[in-house]
């Protein structure tokens, strides 16, 4: 079972930053990119559960921390997709689980993820955060998110079904 369960984490978290970094970056849309990790990381937190979802959240963080365009400190944006990870595990009782109350969960996670890293750049000196900038970015990853998200978590919680059906949280 683990050995299953990690494969699925590890090969939706390398999908998502793949197509994030070659395939979402170029579209040139307004705003901020859609962010198809963070929806992805709560996605596999919705459904497997917290701990599964702090194992996606630094797979997936390392992975974009790494990956070539990367301009933050390594480990920024795994701590963040770390604390989405667990905190879109344990937000919402498995049993009030909606799927607008999932989606809505991801547009909230996109938005965080763009002023957390936002902070914790600032934090560690960085002098590209255009604060004036930080809430549309924010915003506009939240819609992108929330676009993205059904296909995301309904997905995520198929694909989690048919290959590690144990560990899927009700």
């Amino acid at each position: 079972m683990a050995w299953r369960l990690a494969l699925v984490i590890g090969a939706l978290t390398l999908a998502a930053v793949i197509i994030q970094v070659t395939l979402l970056s170029r579209l040139g849309l307004p705003g901020a990119t859609p962010d198809l990790v963070v929806v992805v990381v709560v996605s596999i937190a919705l459904a497997a559960g917290p701990t599964n979802g702090v194992i996606a959240g630094f797979v997936a963080g390392m992975l974009v921390d790494l990956a070539p365009p990367a301009d933050t400190p390594l480990g920024v944006n795994a701590l963040i997709y770390i604390v989405i990870g667990y905190v879109a595990g344990v937000a919402i009782n498995p049993r009030d689980r909606t799927v607008v109350v999932m989606i809505g969960l991801v547009s909230a996670s996109a938005g965080f993820a763009v002023i957390a890293t936002s902070a914790l750049d600032a934090l560690l000196g960085s002098e590209r955060v255009a604060w004036d900038a930080v809430g549309g970015m924010a915003l506009s990853s939240a819609l992108y998110a929330l676009i993205l998200a059904p296909i995301g978590v309904l997905g995520v919680r198929w694909l989690v079904a048919r290959a590690v059906p144990e560990v899927l949280v009700a």
